[in-house]
Parts: structure tokens; sequence; C-alpha cells
């Protein structure tokens, strides 16, 4: 008799056993909270095919209106950016032409005043006044004869005595001409331009009446010029 009520109280206990569990998983895989809440769709609570539907709907409108805003947006800020750049732009044309108007306006002034400083400065003199004709003891311009200083008598001026002697013939004889001056300036100053010994050994105040012996020579055909004026 005891036999029997153990073994009906172990069949009572493992029906509510498997009950439980069953109740348990039923619970675990389609209610909510226990499988992260796949409930909402599947435990009963308006998992009907129209309200999913519904459901499906209404977030593939709300997705395309934040798509819609986005786009939005970001056309708003494209707009932004451009209008941006060419305001830029045109700031930048408007300073570029302002600096261009001013540089000119500058060089204009510098001009102006260089022009007035030249206005002021005195006429450059003449090289016929700055080294004057040689005197009849140094040259005789009726006849040509020139008397040189005893530093250009050397044999490395003997070429260009030559020319510069003959030359003053031809200007005694014929007048003043255009090929008998370039002749004389010339030759005077390739003189002027050779460094001769005797030269290096002349004072500086022999140096110089010796440089302005070969300068006055070297004008001597606008000197002539101005004679017959």
């Amino acid at each position: 008799m005891r036999r029997g009520l153990q073994s009906i109280i172990v069949v009572a206990v493992m029906m509510l056993w498997c009950v439980d569990c069953r109740a348990q998983w039923y619970g675990g895989w389609y209610g909510y909270g226990n499988w992260g809440g796949w409930g909402g769709y599947y435990s009963g609570e308006g998992s009907t095919p129209y309200s999913s539907a519904v459901r499906a709907q209404a977030e593939l409108t709300q997705a395309r209106g934040v798509a819609a805003e986005s786009y939005a947006r970001a056309a708003g800020a494209a707009e932004q950016a451009r209008s941006q750049y060419l305001e830029n732009q045109a700031r930048f044309v408007e300073l570029r032409r302002q600096q261009k108007v001013a540089i000119e306006a500058d060089k204009a002034k510098r001009e102006a005043e260089a022009k007035a400083r030249a206005a002021q400065r005195p006429a450059p003199r003449p090289h016929t006044e700055l080294y004057p004709r040689l005197s009849v003891d140094q040259l005789d311009p009726l006849t040509g004869q020139i008397h040189w200083p005893a530093c250009y008598l050397t044999p490395e001026f003997a070429a260009d005595r030559q020319i510069i002697e003959a030359a003053l013939k031809e200007q005694a004889e014929h007048g003043p001409e255009d090929r008998t001056a370039k002749i004389l300036y010339d030759a005077a100053y390739r003189m002027g331009a050779t460094r001769s010994p005797d030269l290096l050994k002349l004072s500086s105040q022999d140096y110089a009446a010796a440089h302005r012996f070969l300068k006055s020579l070297a004008y001597e055909g606008e000197h002539a010029r101005e004679a017959l004026k």
C-alpha cells in the first residue's frame, strides 16, 4: 500500500515538473523580456500580418522622411557653401582691382615727382663748355698743327697721333665735318684708354692736365663748328 502511494506521488511530481518546463520554454521563446523582446511580434500582442505590414509601412515612411530631411540639409549646406565661395571670389577680384589702382596711382605719383625734380635741375652743360678749346699754343686751327704734350710722344701713341694730325689738317683745309669730328673723337678716346709707363710717372696735376688736353682734342670738331656760327 505504501509502495503504491509513493509511485502515485512520483508520477504526480513528474507531471507537474513537465508542465512547469513546458510553460517556461513557451514563455522564454515567445515571451517578452527573456529573449530580447521578440514577444512584441510573436507573443500575440498585435502580431497579425496586417499589423506587421502597417508597422513596416510606418517605419518605411519615417525612414523616407528622415532621408528627405537629411537631403534637404545637405542641399542647403551645399548652397550656402557655393554662395560663400562666390562672395569670396567677388571680394578677391575687388581686392585685386583696388591693389592695381593703388599701384598705378603710386607709379604715376613717383613719375610726376621725378619729372618735377628733373625740371628743377639745370640743363647739362655741353661738352664744349666742360672742355674748352685748345689754345693756339697747343693747336693752330688755321693750319691744324698740334703741339703734343711730352707724355703722348711715346711710341704706343704714334698711330693715333698720325690719325689725329691728318684729320686736323683736313679740317683746316676743308672745314669741320661729321666724319672728321668722329675721327678726332675716336682717336683721342683710344689714347685716353692707353696706360703708358710715362703717364703713370706723372704727378696728379700733370696727369689731370694731360687728361683735359685729350678731352678738348676729342671735341675739336664741335669747337670748330661753333667757331663758324
